[in-house]
């Protein structure tokens, strides 16, 4: 493992620098994009559940909405109908993989295996936010 877990910054490190090789590797992102769908729909099912607490339940929705947004640009992006400099791709992408790997610096398994994913997606949401204006106001 080339993080240590428990430390944000180095898997947040690790991450980044994977997802510098799929920045313009289509195949990959449609994979990646795939699995993140796969991902979404268990969060779905998660804050479904009334095992959570409310305020579980709202950290989820938070990353729900914004992971979806996310994932819509990564779509439309592959479709080649949204674009972006390489750098803002690459951040979108870390997001993506940090949220899709279930060993990061919180292992998806631990109770608290949602929150440091929620932190990297809003962190790198809120560094996208001039794209994600963009993006919402393209039709």
């Amino acid at each position: 493992m080339e993080f240590t877990p428990g430390d944000f910054k180095s898997a947040y490190t690790y991450f980044h620098r994977q997802a510098l090789d799929l920045v313009g590797d289509e195949k990959a992102q449609q994979d990646l994009l795939v699995r993140a769908e796969i991902g979404l729909a268990h969060l779905t099912q998660d804050i479904a559940s009334t095992e959570s607490s409310d305020i579980e339940r709202e950290a989820e929705l938070v990353l729900y909405f914004q992971l979806k947004q996310l994932l819509e640009m990564l779509r439309a992006r592959y479709q080649k109908k949204f674009s972006m400099h390489a750098e803002q791709e690459q951040l979108l992408l870390t997001a993506v993989l940090y949220f899709t790997s279930p060993v990061d610096a919180l292992p998806d398994d631990n109770v608290l295996g949602l929150f440091d994913d929620a932190q990297i997606v809003e962190k790198i949401y809120e560094e996208l936010a001039a794209d994600v204006d963009r993006f919402q106001h393209m039709e």
